[in-house]
């Protein structure tokens, strides 16, 4: 359940423990068949049989997803290909690895892959390292958000993949988690697992965290905080299954002949 008063971001920090409930990207917008192409094609939407809920995923390798470990389970289904659910095409997962450390209360090391059935010929998204990330999670950072989550007003979940540009106030690395407060946007009820962005030193979007929590009430309003998964401080874990993952050259590299 969602916390129901706006608690200090460190205090947030120290007693997370609640999967993202609520509605949708709070002030997001559907994304265009362009952003699609071209910034996001390697997100995906996980579902059981046909059912509209679900949560969201990252392909980070062609045949890797990886997305929050409250959402993986058995007899998944990953939908690709489009930023219309309806329009997808569907792989069944074969494998679920979760983080060997995860635990739900408290809430930690909320990381999972997706080993799909056979390959996808589609860009993955790259992985920042953790020497990026401390770069770029700064307070006054702006970042971007996707995710299929309901859309308030609106019975049932939308069909379009919806996304939000949002800047830091707030922001910290924690433990698994990075967690931060922004007045505009933020992630709810099937967003979970969806990617946090924020623009590497190549000029490309590059995955820093997994949608996890929330606390206030981020998912109505967009004011509240919310809790990523830092993905560079598990990434020993997802290498040690992903063999294919690609590498990044470190900050100071980027941009030399």
């Amino acid at each position: 359940m969602t916390r129901t008063a706006l608690l200090p971001l460190v205090a947030l920090l120290a007693g997370l423990g609640c999967p993202l409930t609520g509605r949708a990207i709070a002030n997001g917008e559907p994304a265009t068949a362009a952003q699609f192409a071209d910034e996001t094609p390697w997100a995906v939407l996980l579902v059981h049989g046909d059912g509209p809920a679900g949560c969201t995923g990252s392909l980070i390798a062609p045949q890797f997803v990886l997305t929050a470990a409250h959402c993986a389970s058995d007899g998944l289904t990953v939908l690709y290909g489009s930023r219309s659910r309806e329009a997808a095409r569907r792989v069944v997962v074969r494998e679920v690895i979760r983080h060997p450390g995860y635990t739900s209360q408290p809430i930690t090391n909320d990381l999972a892959l997706l080993r799909l059935a056979y390959p996808l010929h589609v860009r993955p998204v790259p992985i920042a390292t953790r020497a990026e990330s401390w770069d770029l999670i700064r307070p006054g950072a702006e970042a971007t958000i996707v995710g299929w989550g309901a859309t308030p007003g609106v019975a049932g979940r939308p069909d379009l993949l919806h996304r939000a540009d949002i800047r830091f106030e707030e922001v910290r690395i924690m433990g698994t988690h990075i967690a931060y407060t922004a007045p505009r946007g933020g992630p709810c009820t099937g967003d979970s697992g969806g990617p946090l962005l924020i623009t590497g030193h190549d000029g490309k979007p590059v995955l820093v965290g997994i949608a996890s929590v929330t606390g206030g009430n981020l998912c109505d309003t967009g004011g509240g905080l919310a809790g990523y998964t830092h993905v560079a401080a598990l990434q020993a874990f997802i290498r040690e299954h992903v063999p294919d993952l690609p590498e990044r050259l470190p900050p100071l590299e980027f941009g030399k002949d």
